[in-house]
């Protein structure tokens, strides 16, 4: 990988630590038992997928989980506050192995299919080494903001437009299997980590390049 230049990151699975049968313990404890069904790690389905190609709002996709469970007494807090439950943390390890590959003069990125709600656990999570999420990335690509969901290709050709990177001199990490084979389809170098791996070895290889 000596001719990388960019590396861009997935964030749940990749980044952000999850716990899916945390996630869906939350949403069971709410009496949402058909939204806890729904919690997919890798693909997000039904009105969640909506949610984070931009397409409802946070308290329209509320509104469907409500209507969904048959609990319209639920507020839209709660289910931020269950759906959060997902995320459990982001290493400090792995933000300063970023700071490394910047300090380096690699440039890096985030694509993330992701959704308003999750966004801010997210950003406070990152905040675990003392700096803001802008602080490791030159540009973060969200689905909701893009209005396209991952594996598509559009989002990918959106990310290129915005951005100028070259797929060839670009790393693509993520943990979705599909994510993985598009990127790989339009040219990108890709490393999809296992559950749970800490990849940091990669990321100091190519400081050493």
């Amino acid at each position: 990988m000596d001719n990388i230049k960019n590396v861009v990151f997935d964030l749940g699975g990749v980044l952000v630590d999850l716990d899916i049968d945390r996630c869906k313990a939350a949403f069971r404890s709410l009496g949402m038992e058909a939204v806890a069904q729904l919690i997919n790690s890798y693909y997000p389905a039904e009105m969640i997928g909506r949610l984070e190609r931009g397409e409802i709002s946070f308290h329209e996709a509320c509104e469907e989980m409500r209507r969904l469970s048959g609990r319209a007494d639920i507020p839209d807090e709660r289910i931020a506050w269950a759906y959060g439950k997902f995320l459990t943390g982001v290493s400090a390890t792995k933000l300063r192995a970023i700071e490394r590959l910047r300090n380096r003069g690699l440039k890096s990125y985030v694509l993330s299919n992701n959704n308003p709600a999750s966004m801010e656990v997210i950003r406070r999570m990152f905040r675990c080494d003392g700096h803001a999420m802008e602080h490791y990335f030159d540009r973060i690509y969200l689905s909701y903001e893009l209005r396209e969901l991952k594996p598509s290709e559009a989002i990918f050709r959106k990310m290129i437009d915005d951005s100028g990177m070259v797929p060839a001199e670009t790393l693509v990490i993520d943990d979705g299997q599909r994510n993985v084979e598009a990127a790989r389809q339009m040219g990108f170098a890709v490393y999809m980590p296992a559950p749970g791996e800490d990849f940091t070895h990669l990321l100091e290889s190519l400081c050493e390049a």
